[in-house]
């Protein structure tokens, strides 16, 4: 595998991104039934703390890595909006897409969140094979 900025090797030995204190890994975890690739992602806070995510799932025919990374970063944007409007004291159906320090770190990093994402989402083959 090839990898290209913003993509790297993480410890975990996966493809992954940095943004400011946290390494996001993606991998490929069990596919479904339906022909979906499902993903295996890891956060890996430089505080130690660490959350393991397998619901991301591809379209119909399955995905790259590239586009799942690119899927994630959406969610965590969208987490970051859940978590911006519970500090107005209003309500989301979004607060649980993630755990509350995952939706926190969002919402404090959105702005590094949307570049990397950007980059991803209009750069192909970031990721080769």
């Amino acid at each position: 595998m090839i990898l290209h900025s913003p993509f790297m090797i993480s410890a975990r030995l996966m493809a992954a991104i940095k943004i400011v204190d946290c390494t996001i890994s993606i991998g490929y975890g069990k596919p479904t039934s339906d022909g979906r690739a499902r993903y295996d992602i890891y956060f890996d806070f430089a505080d130690g703390r660490v959350h393991h995510e397998t619901k991301l799932r591809s379209g119909v025919g399955g995905g790259t890595l590239q586009s799942g990374m690119g899927s994630l970063l959406e969610f965590l944007g969208a987490a970051s909006d859940a978590h911006a409007s519970k500090m107005r004291g209003q309500e989301s159906d979004l607060t649980d897409l993630f755990p509350e320090f995952v939706m926190k770190w969002a919402y404090q990093n959105s702005d590094e969140i949307s570049m990397v994402a950007t980059d991803i989402v209009e750069n192909d083959n970031l990721i080769e094979p």
